[in-house]
């Protein structure tokens, strides 16, 4: 349930009141087409807030564009709130209508066939799935939802109110952040087959989310950083030693060699990979399928490989789709310089 004197007080910074009754609420977040009289709706265009207006939708977000057609719709709805990007009005309020922690509470607090060590410290709140493991001298803060086959090594550390979807695997000594998210299959601190041993551990910050089926390297003598606000997409494979800078944002398929520091605010298409032992500036952005092989000094928007700067790169794409008529020509005026 969302009421718009939430937004109103709790989101002000995002959301512009432009009329209607605070005391409005939502149980629901509904497309225009498909909502009723208790839905949130967002709306981008003049149609869908017309579709809103005639399903007298509980509360409204409109793009700020539109605003001004709301004082003819005004009283068809409860209220109204305009946005200046609705895809960022719905990052910060879908979160209201999400029922992900009924997945795990089905079971209550602790299933029957969670195994517990008896010196691991859970705190207040800890949902335990089917058949997870939590080793010994682990730390679990308040609030924690574990999964099904979730298995939490010796000495990890989870913060309060991380979400481990089911068959995560988070190693011994690894740190995990408050208010993260881990998708199902992926691995944390599972060391590298080789053998030299991988002795460190991984260090994940606040408000971290992780997709499936990631993997995140053990550092060899220190630690492989997450840092805080950081998202990494499915698929993505972060190899040992690697520091990720704070407000990342990892698109699937990105990878990384080991040793490699990423600056803040970091942003890749995906399928991109970074070499190791690099350090690359805050505010690094990179086009899809491109590839790092060495430093980026300075802040932009890169891609191709070589990687160059994004305008150059794309003029090289263009280019490449003409290299077979580049030839033929170049080889007619060869041959009709008798060369």
């Amino acid at each position: 349930m969302l009421s718009a004197r939430t937004v109103h007080s709790q989101h002000a910074d995002v959301f512009t009141f432009l009329q209607g009754d605070l005391d409005a609420a939502a149980h629901e977040c509904r497309r225009p087409e498909d909502a009723g009289t208790g839905s949130l709706v967002y709306a981008s265009d003049t149609l869908q807030l017309a579709a809103a207006a005639h399903a007298r939708a509980a509360i409204v977000i409109v793009h700020r564009d539109i605003a001004a057609q709301i004082p003819g719709l005004g009283e068809s709805f409860g209220c109204c709130f305009s946005v200046r990007s609705v895809p960022m009005g719905m990052a910060v309020l879908l979160g209201y209508f999400e029922s992900k922690a009924a997945r795990f509470t089905q079971w209550g607090l602790r299933h029957a066939t969670a195994v517990v060590h008896p010196s691991a410290q859970l705190g207040a709140g800890v949902v335990l799935g089917p058949y997870c493991v939590i080793g010994a001298e682990t730390t679990i803060g308040d609030d924690c939802c574990i999964g099904a086959h979730v298995v939490i090594e010796n000495r990890a550390q989870i913060g309060a109110r991380t979400i481990l979807h089911p068959h995560v695997f988070v190693g011994s000594s690894c740190e995990l952040g408050s208010g993260c998210e881990v998708h199902p299959h992926t691995s944390i601190g599972r060391g590298r087959p080789q053998k030299i041993p991988q002795l460190g551990n991984v260090i994940i910050g606040d408000a971290v989310e992780i997709g499936s089926n990631c993997a995140i390297d053990r550092a060899t003598l220190t630690s492989t950083y997450i840092r805080s606000g950081t998202k990494l997409d499915n698929l993505c494979h972060i190899a040992h030693n690697c520091d990720l800078g704070e407000d990342g944002l990892y698109t699937a398929g990105f990878m990384m060699g080991g040793s490699t520091t990423i600056g803040q605010r970091f942003m890749t298409g995906g399928n991109s990979v970074v070499s190791a032992h690099l350090e690359l500036a805050d505010n690094v952005v990179l086009a899809g399928r491109s590839t790092v092989t060495n430093d980026i000094r300075e802040p932009g928007h890169y891609g191709g490989y070589p990687l160059q700067p994004l305008k150059e790169a794309l003029k090289t794409i263009v280019t490449i789709g003409h290299l077979n008529d580049i030839r033929r020509n170049l080889n007619k005026v060869m041959k009709h310089l008798g060369l």
